[in-house]
């Protein structure tokens, strides 16, 4: 295969800037319509600031930070321009998230050589759509997880292209943020000391699979620059419709979000495995009077937690005008994506940082034994720096 990932590196917060240019020095966060954080700027992800968070999180971590709410027909318009920009060779062009496309080059250039001009006409194209402010950077390789962490690396404005034999070279030193592994495991992961995809490459297959599942199996050949997913054209449509019964028809909030997760979670369990998630989800409601209402739900990054879309459906389901009770329902998924990589704290709530440090220090004690300690101060003012603190076990020896 041949991929060119094309990306312009804070897509939502340059759009936002360019209409107030006010705000390109400020901690901003943008506010979706589900009223969590959808995009952070750099001077924001430096507090600890993250999407997905709610405007009250943002603000424990930044005080300063500007809440704004995100013009979503207009980025969505603008991300429009991007795609079709990308898509001018009449090429196969796979949208990865806000700013970031891969588009399949294996029937015009396999190497490096032959894919360069390419790729500068492609940066050139953009950058004449959308301004110099807007650069985008680029990467190149075979596969599409090498492709996009060389444009992750890549500065605006630049080409990074990986030659097949220097994928291990170039994958080894990155950080393991790269890889879209939910939160728990990057939280084992460095508390193991593995810190690099090299270090991930280097782990047991077997001992990966056990822990991480199969979607650790996944992300693990990824890190050694084994990847043969195709190059997704256009939209992903599952045309497929999944009906869902409610039986006795309800009026009532919880019984209706009760029988669609029950359908829903299984979906997501499967693509979870496949690192993958939801990005359009389309619901019709049925009710006994005759008449049905219809939900789109777009979500800002793919998602595959059961949490992140029960809670885009109440907050959908709560907003609707009920003209009375549902008997049936169905859901289609419109469009899947790539899970987005985390580039977060280890934490993602402040006031839960020491018990989710126990609890991952409990996951592995058993493994590895109480090898993880945190100080407490003892005698703050003892004039001898080895009796203010000591360091205790987080948790207990089981032996």
């Amino acid at each position: 295969m041949s991929v060119l990932c094309c990306r312009i590196p804070n897509f939502l917060i340059a759009l936002a800037c360019r209409q107030q240019p006010a705000w390109a020095e400020r901690p901003l966060a943008l506010l979706g319509p589900d009223e969590r954080v959808w995009a952070v700027s750099p001077a924001a992800q430096r507090y600890g600031v993250q999407p997905q968070m709610r405007p009250q999180q943002a603000q424990i971590y930044c005080p300063e930070v500007l809440l704004r709410s995100l013009d979503a027909g207009a980025s969505q318009a603008e991300q429009a321009a991007f795609l079709a920009a990308a898509a001018q060779w009449e090429l196969p062009v796979e949208p990865q998230e806000w700013g970031v496309a891969y588009v399949d080059l294996h029937s015009v250039g396999a190497t490096s050589t032959a894919v360069r001009p390419l790729a500068v006409e492609l940066g050139q194209r953009v950058r004449a759509a959308f301004g110099d402010a807007m650069q985008p950077a680029l990467g190149w390789d075979s596969g599409k997880f090498t492709a996009r962490a060389a444009a992750v690396q890549a500065a605006p404005g630049r080409v990074r292209l990986v030659d097949k034999a220097d994928e291990t070279r170039f994958l080894n030193p990155l950080p393991i943020t790269l890889l879209p592994l939910p939160r728990p495991h990057l939280q084992q992961l460095h508390w193991l000391g593995v810190r690099t995809l090299g270090q991930f490459a280097a782990l047991p297959p077997a001992a990966v699979w056990q822990r991480f599942g199969t979607a650790g199996k996944l992300a693990h050949l990824w890190a050694q620059g084994r990847d043969d997913r195709a190059v997704q054209p256009g939209v992903a449509t599952m045309p497929d419709v999944t009906p869902v019964t409610i039986d006795p028809p309800s009026g009532l909030l919880r019984p209706v979000l009760d029988a669609l997760m029950a359908t829903l979670q299984p979906a997501l369990a499967r693509w979870a495995k496949q690192l993958a998630g939801v990005r359009h989800l389309r619901v019709t409601l049925d009710f006994v009077t005759g008449g049905e209402r219809t939900l789109d739900i777009t979500f800002v990054e793919p998602a595959s937690q059961p949490g992140r879309v029960q809670a885009a459906l109440m907050q959908q389901l709560c907003a609707l005008a009920w003209p009375g009770q549902v008997q049936a329902a169905r859901w289609q998924v419109l469009e899947t994506g790539e899970l987005i990589a985390y580039q977060p704290t280890l934490f993602a709530d402040p006031p839960a940082r020491l018990a989710a440090l126990d609890s991952v220090a409990d996951g592995l004690v058993g493994r590895y034994g109480p090898s993880f300690y945190r100080s407490q101060l003892v005698e703050p003012r003892h004039p001898l720096a080895e009796r203010r603190s000591q360091f205790l076990a987080l948790v207990a020896d089981p032996r």
